[in-house]
This record gives structure tokens, sequence and C-alpha cells, in this order.
């Protein structure tokens, strides 16, 4: 009887984040100035701090990074102000796309 309790519990739990979880969007920013690993580094640990940053990649060879982020709790002006931080030049945001969860969707259908 516990274990089906357990089961339950999860089930709901997981349903629950599947439907009300953010949006996850992805935006990307040019960064001029970056010349070497270290530099890659100094982006990386801003971006490592930066609340709502789920992942990203930083490309010295394309000078830029491409940012996965919740837009619950950021979005591309906050990740900007963040990069800047870095003393490099960041670029205006080139959002990419995003993927929004299901209660998103059934807002989205009545507005």
């Amino acid at each position: 009887m516990k274990h089906l309790f357990n089961a339950i519990i999860t089930i709901i739990a997981m349903t629950s984040f599947i439907l009300f979880a953010g949006a996850t969007k992805e935006v990307s920013f040019n960064i001029s100035g970056m010349t070497c690993q270290g530099c890659v580094g100094k982006v990386s640990g801003i971006l490592d701090n930066t609340p709502g940053v789920n992942n990203y990649k930083v490309s010295i060879e394309d000078k830029n990074c491409k940012i996965s982020y919740d837009a619950a709790l950021t979005n591309p002006e906050a990740i900007k102000t963040e990069l800047l931080k870095t003393h490099f030049t960041i670029g205006d945001a080139i959002i990419e796309k995003q993927r929004s969860s299901i209660f998103s969707r059934i807002i989205n259908i009545f507005k």
C-alpha cells in the first residue's frame, strides 16, 4: 500500500511539473572581444550565476553564446545586463525559439 501511495504522489508531482512549468526560451547574443578560452570562462562564470539560465553554449569561434532560459525567472534584457559585467561588447538579443508548457499553451488559446 505504501508503494502505491508513493507512486500516486510521484505521478501527481510529475504531471504538475509538466503542466505548470514555465516556458523555456532560447536567445543568443553576439559577443565581441573574446580572444581565448579564459574569455569563454568569464562568460560561462557569469551565466552559471544568472538565475533562470538553464543551459548555454559559448563559442569563441562564432563570437556568440546561445542560452536556454526559464521565461518565468528571467528575460533577455536581464541576461544581457549580466553579460555586460564581462566588459565585452554584447550585441542585441536574437530570439531563437520557445518551448512552452501545456498550461501556457492553454492560456494562450483564451487570450
